[in-house]
């Protein structure tokens, strides 16, 4: 327990951080920038996304877990690594040159900017991150990311000054990732042998081919309700919308990486426990887990719902305000995707059950996709958040299901409702609190204290009631 805290601490300190630079970049970005001009970058973002959807395949998640049912025995991590590695190298390299063929012959407009989106493909190629996961070295990847995530905000405050400036913040964003993962294999000749000759197989290297296939093909189904709401719009609507969309999902993914950083932790630990069979440690993780999450997730959805109408334009500024309404709406999605995240991070990848995650991610993308063809070209980037919504939605269902057959959430998830009985308060409170509040910056920051004192005060009386194990294990040093 105490190494999981621990990595749960790297992983938490990290995604604070990403949670408060977009705070500082976003309203800087959408002055200088505006909406126009962020929607191009988002939506060549989009499609260079494709493609490194496809140089990675399900590698992270395969990868990860691979290592962690080895991490015992350096020359079956070194085995394992370099065959793996391969078969990445040589999917992205495949597709660094489709990409290079889309950019000559496909893209018609924004070509530099396309250009130096190629750079996340540089990125994928060279990425190992998933050998650190696996052994539950968070440390590593976590400083790493701080310390790049931090000299790329100092870059964009730098050197983003006009509109003109979209290449230079197109070539920090796509550059940063390049960066983090050159130095990344610094620390790799302390986990693995770097003399790979002595442990490529070629025939090893097709034995991981079907399941990062199997792992991919969900991966390839959740693109749609996330990559391809921005390229629909672009195609159905206009790149303002795209721009509006763009900065209210934004909003919403910054409390996310906070949520997938558990599964990130958890993810090893849950494979190496499936490899023990150790079923009464995997229940007690799991429903522990989801409790957890929608702990933190009721706070972020129903905090973030509650100030946004105080935020937008303290955040964005003018011109901005149709964000309200999309981040409100979108707000949900945060339980939902937290509860997807917890069962296919901790059960369905490491029990190697990828089918019902292909079938969850299938559904939902198919409703995503047939909503976004209705909704956006009559309400644009609103139709576009009630796609996503309506897809995260089915998924999620889907997948508990299935999975509830084999460890019963029923009453976790039941007993688990009054924190969105709390989350209300919170949102009523802060709502009537809000209008007597001064306007701008010091009027918001009333808000959040108060809505953060709410929420925690009735949570904590809540766990201490009940006797909740979950206060146990905070109080727990070890």
């Amino acid at each position: 327990m105490s190494k999981i805290k621990r990595n749960l601490g790297y992983q938490t300190i990290y995604q604070i951080l990403n949670t408060c630079l977009p705070l500082i970049t976003s309203p800087y970005l959408a002055r200088v920038l505006g909406a126009e001009k962020q929607g191009i970058f988002s939506y060549t973002q989009s499609i260079v996304n494709y493609f490194t959807l496809f140089a990675m395949l399900g590698v992270v998640n395969y990868g990860t877990r691979t290592i962690a049912e080895c991490k015992k025995e350096r020359r079956s991590i070194s085995y394992s690594f370099w065959n793996i590695y391969l078969f990445q190298a040589l999917t992205s390299a495949i597709c660094i040159v489709l990409y290079s063929s889309y950019l000559l012959f496909l893209s018609p407009d924004n070509r530099l900017i396309a250009l130096i989106q190629g750079l996340y493909l540089i990125g994928s190629f060279l990425d190992a991150n998933w050998l650190f996961f696996g052994l539950e070295k968070f440390k590593i990847t976590v400083t790493r990311n701080m310390v790049v995530r931090l000299l790329s905000v100092a870059a964009i405050l730098l050197l983003v000054k006009s509109r003109d400036d979209l290449w230079v913040y197109t070539l920090i964003m796509a550059g940063s990732p390049v960066i983090s993962n050159v130095i990344i294999w610094k620390f790799i000749p302390n986990e693995v042998d770097i003399h790979f000759t002595d442990y490529i197989n070629f025939d090893e290297v097709k034995r991981h081919i079907k399941p990062n296939l199997v792992l991919f093909i969900p991966l390839l189904g959740m693109s749609v309700y996330h990559v391809m709401d921005k390229t629909m719009l672009g195609i159905l609507s206009s790149y303002e919308q795209v721009g509006f969309y763009y900065n209210a999902d934004k909003i919403i993914n910054i409390p996310i990486g906070v949520i997938g950083g558990v599964g990130t932790v958890m993810l090893p630990r849950m494979s190496a426990l499936f490899a023990d069979n150790r079923t009464e440690d995997i229940k007690k993780y799991f429903l522990t887990s989801i409790e957890g999450i929608i702990i933190s997730a009721a706070a972020m959805a129903f905090g973030i719902a509650a100030i946004s109408k105080e935020f937008t334009p303290v955040f964005f500024g003018e011109g901005f305000e149709p964000c309200v309404e999309l981040i409100m709406v979108l707000s949900p999605v945060l339980i939902i995707k937290g509860l997807s995240q917890t069962v296919r991070m901790q059960l369905l990848i490491p029990s190697k059950n990828e089918k019902v995650f292909v079938q969850s991610v299938f559904f939902g993308a198919l409703a995503n996709l047939i909503a976004n063809m209705v909704l956006i070209p009559l309400h644009g980037a609103l139709g576009a958040v009630i796609g996503t919504l309506l897809a995260e939605l089915v998924s999620c269902v889907w997948q508990f299901a299935k999975m509830n057959t084999k460890i019963c959430v029923s009453q976790t998830l039941i007993k688990s409702m009054c924190y969105l009985g709390i989350g209300l308060v919170m949102f009523f409170a802060v709502r009537k609190i809000a209008p007597s509040l001064p306007q701008g910056i010091f009027g918001l920051i009333i808000e959040i204290l108060i809505g953060f004192l709410v929420y925690s005060s009735l949570c904590f009386l809540l766990l201490k009631i009940t006797d909740n194990s979950i206060l146990k294990i905070m109080r727990r040093r070890q």
